[in-house]
């Protein structure tokens, strides 16, 4: 098969998942920055965190327990974060809760 061809087929493959992936942060730094601006170096610093750990911790359990895991872990994370996304859009976060 021609190389580009081959490109082609990998960003069709690719190019879905990394966008779903890709919009769990925006979404919730948006609500963050609208409902609570002094909280947004935090999330920054959160989501830093845990791409470092995350990055370690798949490649660990990879290891030990096979990429089948690792995959079906990253999906019912990404589940539970969906409907704690969906939870909250309707609430509203107020500044003084989050300075207390």
């Amino acid at each position: 098969m021609p190389q580009p061809a081959k490109v082609a087929i990998s960003i069709v493959l690719i190019a879905p998942l990394a966008f779903c992936m890709g919009m769990p942060f925006p979404l919730g730094l948006r609500q963050v920055s609208d409902r609570a601006p002094d909280w947004v170096p935090w999330a920054w610093g959160v989501n830093g965190c845990a791409s470092v750990i995350s990055a370690i911790l798949a490649t660990l359990l990879a290891i030990h327990f096979g990429f089948t895991l690792v995959v079906a872990l990253a999906m019912a994370l990404y589940a539970v974060a969906a409907a704690t996304f969906a939870t909250l859009d309707g609430r509203s976060i107020d500044q003084e809760s989050c300075n207390s």
